[in-house]
């Protein structure tokens, strides 16, 4: 699979948890705030350019561009579909899917998109930009599990900062959690531990430096 350097994006790499398959690329959405209009012309669909039109905030108007010309362009290259021509889909919970058996989740922070493709399994991908986070441990008693807490103490024995471990598990949930289809909403409910899930860190900390030097963590999930 090759994008044109004219178009937006590059491949991170590919992992492999539990025998299931993810391709995962990137693209920073401050290299292309130029060329919104193009991508917007040449890569979205028709319902997508209307969409845009209802942002009143600049940057919020380019991630979105950058994000849906991302998936666009990977998937149609996958797919062998002109990137304006892929029907893309919701379920009942909301996750963005397609009718081709191809399974992809999306996830940005900062200035970050990661975008994860699986054609085996329903696939969630979640980033998350290195950061103080405030109110961990209220955040801690209010949204992780039992399970989700001993992995933060853990993590934290390990001597990471309070900030990095819950950016840490947090992630991992989120993957989880989207490769479901489940809101944050739903998780109680979810059986968020019995989902295949594997920690990005790696493969993002090869990006460190490019725009934000904290760097990034992020995990991809398989249902």
């Amino acid at each position: 699979m090759h994008i044109r350097s004219s178009d937006v994006g590059e491949r991170l790499g590919t992992v492999d948890v539990a025998g299931a398959v993810a391709d995962l690329w990137f693209a920073w959405v401050g290299d292309h705030a130029g060329d919104v209009e193009r991508f917007s012309r040449d890569h979205l669909s028709d319902n997508e350019r209307a969409r845009l039109g209802t942002y009143r905030s600049r940057d919020a108007a380019e991630r979105y561009v950058v994000t849906r010309s991302l998936v666009r362009i990977v998937l149609g290259d996958r797919l062998g579909i002109p990137a304006r021509e892929i029907g893309v889909s919701r379920t009942d919970t909301g996750k963005p899917v397609v009718a081709e058996g191809v399974h992809f989740n999306v996830s940005h922070s900062g200035d970050l998109v990661l975008l994860a493709l699986s054609d085996t399994r329903a696939i969630g991908v979640d980033v998350e930009r290195r950061r103080d986070v405030a109110r961990v441990e209220s955040l801690t008693q209010r949204w992780l599990t039992d399970d989700e807490r001993r992995d933060l103490q853990r993590l934290r024995a390990t001597g990471v900062t309070e900030s990095e471990a819950f950016l840490r598990v947090w992630s991992l949930k989120e993957a989880r959690l989207k490769a479901l289809g489940v809101g944050i909403a739903g998780a109680f409910a979810a059986r968020v531990h019995s989902v295949d899930a594997l920690p990005l860190d790696s493969l993002l900390d090869s990006l460190l430096g490019q725009h934000y030097d904290q760097g990034y963590v992020g995990a991809v999930a398989f249902a």
